[in-house]
């Protein structure tokens, strides 16, 4: 098992060819993936890349504090309502101006899924090619851990509260990463910080593919702060939630679905929300709701994927 875990490490290492463009310490939560995701990606991709972003929980390092900087990397910020079509000016720019390099537009959530999905839907239908990558960690966990519409059925945050006449959001949770799958945009993809060589791959696949058009990558980021769970569960977590379903790894390439990770015999919800504060309230009962919406989303994955062997 150990001698496992070293050669995947080992596999890892040797996409990281660039250097990490972030100070040793920066103004993130302990334990938060965050922070892994943001110094991943340009050790990956290069820093060369442009990121764009919004006021979310990666914006105090990424805009920098003060008049200081967290990173070495080129950024600039954009209100939520506007992140896709900034990050369309700046390519369309780019592009006129003949430089060569890669767009990303990089936001949490309440963003994506919420304030921002209106541009986000308007440029991925326009097949803009840049790359837009959505950290979800559930809720507006900046701004007071209050709900989004990535919250899932059941979960405790601080506009969804648990109490007499309240049982948590009693609502299911958006699908933002099949809703851009059905654009029909060159590639979507999910992602977690617990699977790094398949992050890596999807990243450098992503580069690759925005000459053709827009793509969309939808990391699973667990937020300790506002879930309720130690500092040292981050990564933990990711694992259930792809071992569960909960999160399940695919990817669609021109609208080929595939799994890029399938789970032979998944392990039931519980085996991942037992860790989790935000959901040690659940029922039985509510638990099997919240356990029918992660099956429901499964098969439908699960079809796309069946339907793409059938037509081949």
């Amino acid at each position: 098992m150990v001698e496992k875990k070293k050669k995947r490490l080992s596999k890892v290492f040797d996409y990281l060819k660039h250097e990490d463009p972030f100070a040793k310490g920066v103004a993130f939560c302990a334990g938060c993936p965050l922070e892994l995701l943001v110094r991943f990606i340009p050790q990956v991709l290069g820093n060369d890349i442009v990121i764009t972003g919004t006021p979310s929980c990666s914006a105090p390092v990424l805009m920098g504090q003060n008049t200081g900087s967290w990173h070495k990397l080129s950024y600039y910020g954009t209100l939520m309502t506007g992140a896709a079509a900034n990050a369309t000016g700046l390519v369309r720019y780019y592009n006129r101006a003949g430089i060569d390099n890669t767009v990303i537009c990089f936001n949490g959530d309440g963003t994506a899924a919420d304030i921002g999905f209106g541009n986000l839907s308007g440029a991925a239908e326009r097949n803009e090619p840049f790359i837009y990558i959505c950290y979800d960690n559930e809720g507006y966990m900046n701004t007071g851990i209050q709900r989004s519409s990535t919250t899932p059925f059941g979960a405790r945050t601080t506009t969804t509260q648990v109490g007499v006449n309240s049982r948590g959001k009693n609502l299911r949770r958006k699908n933002l990463a099949m809703i851009m799958a059905m654009h029909k945009i060159p590639y979507a993809a999910t992602a977690t910080m617990s699977n790094l060589e398949d992050l890596a791959q999807k990243l450098l696949k992503a580069k690759q593919i925005k000459e053709k058009g827009f793509c969309y990558l939808h990391v699973f980021c667990p937020c300790p702060t506002g879930w309720g769970v130690g500092p040292d569960m981050s990564i933990e977590l990711c694992r259930k939630a792809v071992k569960t379903n909960y999160f399940p790894l695919w990817e669609a390439l021109n609208g080929n679905f595939s799994f890029s990770k399938q789970v032979k015999k998944p392990k039931p919800v519980k085996e991942y929300t037992k860790l989790i504060k935000k959901f040690n309230h659940l029922s039985d009962q509510e638990l099997d709701i919240l356990q029918k919406d992660i099956d429901y989303e499964y098969s439908i994955i699960k079809a796309m994927t069946k339907l793409e062997k059938e037509i081949k």
